[in-house]
């Protein structure tokens, strides 16, 4: 087993195992079992920094760990600029002397500054302000920018919507008239039939009112009775000749109207030539009836 960058290292300048020094590349390198894993992991290993004094013996998996907080590594000083090493664990006394450490402005400005040489709290502030002024115009311009995307956005959006509703008002303002429209025409033959049905019915009571006066009388008291009354009632000449006439318009009208169905009635036509008066009237009154009844 070796470390992946040793052997990477090796086989850059060598296409042979180091160790028996047949022919090897990269490709045919595999990973580590997890028990040779396990096993190298438990070996104990001298940290890098010994030869800086550091005596920590540990595993080879926390090696890693120790490094990163080992006191005698070195590292670099944290002040931009400065090019110095030290060992980690005098970091401190190295930053309390750095040339390139920052210092706060002695006349209380807040500036932190490498040398109060050529400092000027006035001039240094000036340029602050000036820098938070064009940052706020950024700002500032951006959120405008932002604000007038939207706004188009949604006049778009409001404009389409008024047009899909005054869309939706037309259509419905056309449904509205169409069936305004229906409702007339249905309330003009409503009306039509009422009075189509108003006059049949005032025919059919007039046609009955004349069966009424022609029907004969069937018990003989009765007949008996009303020759009695009619020969004891004194009834004017006038009062005759009105009632007669009524009876002969009657007569006359029901004629009339036999008269036109039997034209449209071949059938009804020899019924009304062959029949008597009674008959006639029975077969109008029937189809009075009818008419009424269909509407």
């Amino acid at each position: 087993a070796y470390c992946s960058s040793c052997i990477s290292s090796w086989l850059l300048h060598h296409h042979s195992c180091p160790e028996d020094r047949l022919p090897l590349d990269l490709s045919s390198l595999k990973p580590l079992y997890r028990y040779m894993r396990n096993d190298l992991n438990r070996l104990q290993i001298r940290c890098v920094n010994a030869e800086q004094g550091c005596g920590v013996i540990c595993t080879l998996e926390s090696l890693h760990t120790h490094e990163d907080d080992c006191e005698f590594a070195f590292i670099s000083c944290s002040n931009t600029g400065c090019p110095v090493q030290v060992e980690r664990r005098g970091l401190d006394a190295h930053l309390s002397e750095c040339n390139f450490r920052s210092r706060g402005c002695a006349d209380g400005c807040g500036h932190s500054l490498l040398s109060t040489n050529q400092h000027d709290c006035v001039a240094q502030l000036h340029t602050e302000v000036e820098l938070l002024r064009t940052e706020m115009l950024c700002k500032v311009e951006e959120v405008r920018r932002e604000m007038e995307s939207r706004l188009d956005s949604q006049r778009r959006h409001m404009v389409q919507k008024e047009s899909q509703l005054k869309n939706e008002v037309e259509e419905l303002k056309g449904q509205l008239s169409r069936v305004i429209c229906d409702m007339r025409a249905l309330l003009g033959a409503e009306r039509l039939r009422r009075q189509e049905l108003a006059e049949a019915e005032l025919e059919k009571r007039e046609l009955l009112e004349l069966l009424r006066d022609l029907q004969p009388t069937r018990s003989p008291a009765m007949q008996t009775a009303r020759d009695q009354s009619q020969g004891g009632e004194q009834t004017s000449s006038w009062e005759v000749h009105t009632e007669s006439a009524r009876h002969q318009h009657r007569e006359d009208l029901l004629h009339s109207s036999c008269s036109a169905q039997a034209a449209g009635s071949p059938q009804l036509g020899d019924r009304v030539r062959n029949g008597s008066a009674r008959s006639r009237t029975l077969d109008c009154i029937k189809r009075k009836n009818r008419e009424v009844t269909v509407i």
